[in-house]
């Protein structure tokens, strides 16, 4: 029944495409998101739905084309460690570094705070102004700029910060 690894492939697209939806949606600035995003309730049944997805899709994949199930599977574990890489920490430190001393050396005369300014600015245009200049006021060093980065593109929060509790009750 080759419908069936053909309906596989297109639930694993289907997943796929649904996580290119939340990062054009994450990309876009807070007040044009869709207000549903805040609630818990949504998350669980977005990650269920989506994994519900993966998993069927890889299964009646599997059973009908094992092995372009199997080929597909390690291009998506080349992608997704791929992105692993270029998202870490380790990764944007060296980024940041390159650039920095790239920077310095092309205008000696301006401040690292002024550097890493233009840096921030050049990753991130619209992140404001105030805020680029407050991430390069409290941290000094390209490091100390590139771990708060990485911090704000994951969106760790503090452990307890709960956002439920700021929003209004009606």
């Amino acid at each position: 029944m080759p419908w069936l690894g053909v309906l596989g492939f297109g639930l694993i697209v289907a997943f796929l495409l649904i996580g290119l939806w939340l990062d054009h949606v994450r990309e876009r600035p807070v007040y044009e998101r869709p207000a549903f995003l805040i609630h818990p309730r949504f998350w669980q049944a977005y990650s269920a739905a989506r994994w519900i997805l993966f998993l069927a899709g890889w299964l009646l994949a599997g059973i009908s084309f094992p092995r372009a199930s199997f080929l597909l599977a390690l291009a998506l574990a080349a992608a997704w460690t791929w992105k692993r890489v270029m998202r870490g920490r380790w990764q944007r430190r060296r980024l940041i570094r390159k650039a920095f001393e790239r920077e310095k050396a092309r205008d000696p005369s301006t401040t690292d705070a002024q550097i890493l300014q233009r840096i921030l600015r050049s990753m991130h245009p619209r992140w404001g102004e105030e805020l680029i200049e407050q991430i390069a006021g409290d941290n000094p060093s390209p490091e100390k700029v590139a771990d708060m980065v990485h911090r704000m593109e994951r969106g760790a929060l503090p452990s307890g910060f709960d956002p439920s509790r700021m929003l209004r009750r009606r």
